[in-house]
């Protein structure tokens, strides 16, 4: 099942998602410090001489993949998902934001083909913007707008949610070496 665009909106608001994208400047920028440098470097003096290899670690590219997918995804979020989605999770912020009646006809004239059904047809249909509507209505009408933005785009929610897919999964890649990593570390050292 493809998210609405207000579960990507919680998804790409996430904390693993919205610090991944330091990775975009740490990775290019270590790579160019690391090809300057010649490898190995080897210290001489201590036993047989310390080695070092620099070069970019493996889960760092995978970081920076990750960041790269997560930051389409993100594109994508902010072109294509309705300003409707993206200024009001609820009609509570709506309300608090002191939008009213005018602001959903205006926003519906900009739909094309928008069908209102019930008491926000009864608002909606009329010439001028009544001021004594009551509350419930004007809900439902803000509520039927939100409801049917929110699955709009299904192609651009389906990327949207693969390219995040692909940012998690690189991520997950490098949490699941790290383990088996550190889990043979411990399993080795357990049996000497």
């Amino acid at each position: 099942m493809i998210p609405t665009w207000e579960g990507l909106n919680r998804l790409g608001h996430s904390r693993v998602l919205k610090t991944s994208y330091v990775w975009l400047l740490v990775v290019p920028t270590a790579a160019r410090v690391l090809k300057t440098i010649n490898s190995p470097i080897v210290l001489s003096g201590i036993g047989e001489g310390l080695r070092f290899d620099l070069a970019l670690p493996f889960s760092w590219r995978l970081f920076y993949f990750s960041a790269v997918a997560i930051s389409i995804a993100g594109i994508i979020h902010t072109v294509a998902c309705p300003q409707l989605i993206k200024n009001f999770k609820t009609y509570r912020e709506f309300e608090f934001e002191g939008r009213g009646l005018s602001y959903l006809k205006s926003y519906a004239e900009n739909l094309r083909r928008f069908e209102f059904s019930g008491d926000a047809e009864k608002v909606m249909t009329e010439p001028h913007v009544r001021l004594d509507i009551p509350k419930e209505w004007l809900a439902d009408v803000f509520y039927q707008l939100y409801n049917s933005e929110n699955v709009k785009h299904r192609i651009w929610r389906s990327l949207c949610l693969l390219l995040y897919i692909i940012g998690l999964g690189l991520i997950g890649v490098v949490l699941i070496q790290n383990f088996i990593y550190v889990a043979k570390a411990v399993w080795d050292g357990a049996s000497l």
